[in-house]
């Protein structure tokens, strides 16, 4: 394998030279003839017989080898300047394509030794030791079973940024906790919220900082009984039609939202009446929910939400209305 490798080195550094060489070489022995050859016509026609024509015209041309040679040399050193030149630019272009790959290739993709391996964080797994963890509770204090936790962690490795998405429930005692997901010893930021039945959607985001992440606590207050109703532009009822709550606005004018890339335990959809609960807001709240009719596009809707018993009507073209049911 290697002589291999090797001899095509060779050739590539000596083929081109001597194919030209021989080309040269061709080329200036068509040239002289032609020369030669016309100087020769010109004696001839000025009365002097072939034969000491031709000998005239060599006479006066001078040593054809040397001239060859030294054509031939200055041709080749031409030659040799340029094909050195390439081979240099295509080496700096190979180190300057292998370094671009070294640095930008992700990272977990590259082989690594045991111990070394990357977490989702882009860090080391070894790195990666911080915890999210906190309860829920209820208004009244008593612990929130089942409560789905969504949380999004966001790192700032050498290979660039990420984003990951964990999930967690909590037990019966309301504690929940995701494992090694962010690195105490670097910057990172979290996004987490709580969202219960008949309990209101809850968020909190935790700036970039370093260090361990402190306890997360959620109280979590009674909400409506919103109900979303799907139906088509004819107004049969559409079953299936997938929806979460993405956003709501508190009184303080605090947001609390749902990011996208963690609602998938949260996401439900309608039944065969086209009714979807989302008992999440308050009234009058102006809120947003993701909405994704049967083969559509997720979408988002913004909504204000109405009196208790009170249903929203909901259509593929944007069109809200309020049913007092």
């Amino acid at each position: 394998m290697f002589r291999h490798w090797f001899r095509t080195l060779l050739s590539y550094l000596r083929l081109p030279l001597i194919a030209h060489a021989d080309r040269e070489l061709h080329d200036l022995r068509e040239e002289i003839e032609f020369h030669l050859s016309a100087s020769a016509a010109d004696h001839h026609s000025e009365g002097m017989d072939p034969r000491q024509s031709q000998q005239t015209a060599l006479e006066q041309f001078g040593d054809v080898k040397t001239v060859v040679d030294d054509c031939c040399h200055v041709s080749l050193s031409r030659h040799l300047f340029w094909h050195r030149l390439h081979q240099l630019l295509t080496l700096g272009l190979v180190i300057a394509i292998g370094w671009l790959v070294w640095i930008y290739f992700p990272a977990q993709n590259k082989p690594t030794s045991a111990g070394t391996q990357l977490a989702a964080s882009g860090f080391l797994e070894s790195e990666t030791t911080g915890d999210i963890k906190g309860t829920v509770v209820a208004e009244n204090g008593q612990p929130l079973n089942n409560t789905h936790i969504l949380a999004v962690v966001k790192t700032w490795p050498p290979q660039g940024y990420r984003q990951n998405s964990f999930t967690a429930v909590t037990r019966p005692d309301g504690t929940f906790l995701i494992e090694n997901v962010y690195p105490p010893g670097q910057e990172y930021e979290v996004q987490i919220a709580a969202i219960a039945d008949a309990h209101l959607l809850k968020s909190e985001y935790i700036s970039m900082r370093t260090g361990t992440l402190e306890p997360v606590h959620f109280q979590l207050m009674k909400s409506a009984a919103l109900v979303l109703h799907f139906e088509s532009d004819s107004g049969a009822p559409l079953a299936g039609v997938k929806a979460f709550p993405f956003e709501r606005v508190d009184q303080s004018g605090q947001e609390h939202c749902i990011y996208f890339c963690s609602a998938q335990p949260v996401v439900r959809e309608s039944n065969q009446a086209g009714n979807l609960p989302m008992p999440h807001f308050l009234p009058g709240e102006q809120v947003t929910v993701y909405v994704q009719f049967p083969g559509g596009e997720w979408q988002t809707r913004e909504l204000t939400v109405p009196k208790d018993n009170q249903t929203v009507i909901l259509t593929p073209e944007s069109v809200t209305r309020v049913d007092g049911g």
